[in-house]
């Protein structure tokens, strides 16, 4: 049995995989309408939100471009934040639209600071938006989000464009207490299903944003989208199979309730820091920012990351991720979001100790 502790695509609980089996339907039927009500209602719940949740057949990336593009036209200014490889990644997409983007970059391990990024936007006078990885997987560090726009509104109240792929559904983000503008994230992470869908969140601002925006769009526009979904369609074939499975899947998460969804993962990543750190495991990062759905550590002195994660996944069947761009071959990276329990992350953990230890016969 593989524990796939990689911040997704992550495992899938019983009853996704017995809903991935159910006999395709008509997606221009009663009963897809009923299934894509379902979906979209439930994941609005976990967004807290009031606004418009649409549901795309794409990556989250796929969600990333959709929130530039509606929202913003060549030649506007924005200032972009990036922590780490996933910020890096929202801000080249950005570029490609030809947007005239600032880029305020922190080191890996680090998450923004409210004040600098405020400063950076005041010095910006005609900035339309800030663009915000909330959960930065490559460091397994969080943005705080409430201080960040608290920070920011003092001197003005731009679009916040907000990459929460891999932390919505399991952290506990008020998008419209937050004033988030569009705010995105995709299902292989948080939800327990298989990789195909993005949903996505559109603000009334963002709407009105979405009038006077020039970059061109087919696929990802909001208006095209929004006829459809007001009838509980898509414009274009959906991944009817990963959404019988998202909607087993909200099943199970609302069954449990969304405060105390967010609760549960909140104290999942507390205990799993504690079982690293007192098996001897360095973390990595600003630990008061620690995301609530993955951990860093350090690689154990001597070994390779090859060696170290190989070993892990050979002999013992835990997988888990390296670093990545400047922390590649120098930390891994401990899932702990979606369908986990704490018997797998002391079953991982544990090996990990082994491997480490020289019982796995790193060499």
């Amino acid at each position: 049995m593989i524990n796939l502790r990689i911040p997704g695509p992550t495992p899938l609980p019983p009853e996704v995989l017995a809903a991935l089996g159910t006999q395709m339907i008509s997606h221009r039927s009663s009963e897809y309408r009923e299934l894509h009500a379902e979906v979209a209602a439930g994941v609005g719940q976990f967004f807290q939100t009031k606004n418009d949740v649409f549901l795309f057949t794409s990556s989250g990336t796929g969600a990333m471009e959709a929130a530039v593009v509606n929202t913003l036209s060549p030649g506007d200014k924005a200032l972009g934040i990036s922590i780490g490889t996933f910020g890096d990644r929202f801000m080249d997409v950005v570029k490609a639209h030809g947007i005239d983007l600032t880029v305020l970059t922190f080191p890996m391990g680090n998450a923004a600071d409210p004040v600098k990024v405020a400063d950076a936007y005041a010095k910006m006078p005609d900035c339309k938006a800030i663009l915000i990885t909330h959960n930065e997987t490559s460091t397994a560090i969080a943005n705080d989000l409430v201080a960040i726009t608290q920070a920011v509104r003092v001197h003005g109240n731009p679009l916040f464009l907000v990459d929460a792929v891999s932390s919505m559904g399991n952290v506990d983000i008020p998008v419209d207490t937050l004033g988030l503008d569009v705010v995105f994230t995709s299902s292989q992470k948080a939800w327990m299903t298989p990789p195909g869908l993005a949903m996505v969140s559109v603000s009334p601002k963002a709407w009105e944003a979405y009038k006077t925006a020039q970059c061109r769009r087919y696929y990802f526009d909001f208006g095209h989208m929004k006829k459809y979904h007001q009838k509980h369609e898509t414009p274009e074939t959906p991944a009817v199979a990963a959404l019988f499975a998202l909607r087993a899947a909200l099943r199970v998460m609302l069954g449990k309730g969304v405060a105390e969804t967010f609760l549960y993962y909140r104290e999942l990543a507390d205990y799993t820091r504690k079982r690293l750190t007192d098996a001897g495991f360095q973390l990595f990062g600003d630990q008061s920012h620690a995301s609530n759905t993955v951990t860093a550590c350090l690689l154990p002195a001597g070994a390779s990351d090859e060696d170290f994660r190989g070993i892990l996944k050979k002999q013992y069947g835990v997988v888990v991720s390296g670093g990545m761009g400047d922390m590649k071959g120098k930390i891994f990276r401990v899932a702990h979001m979606g369908w986990v329990s704490r018997e797998d992350i002391d079953q991982a953990v544990g090996a990990m100790e082994k491997v480490r230890d020289d019982k796995g016969t790193v060499r």
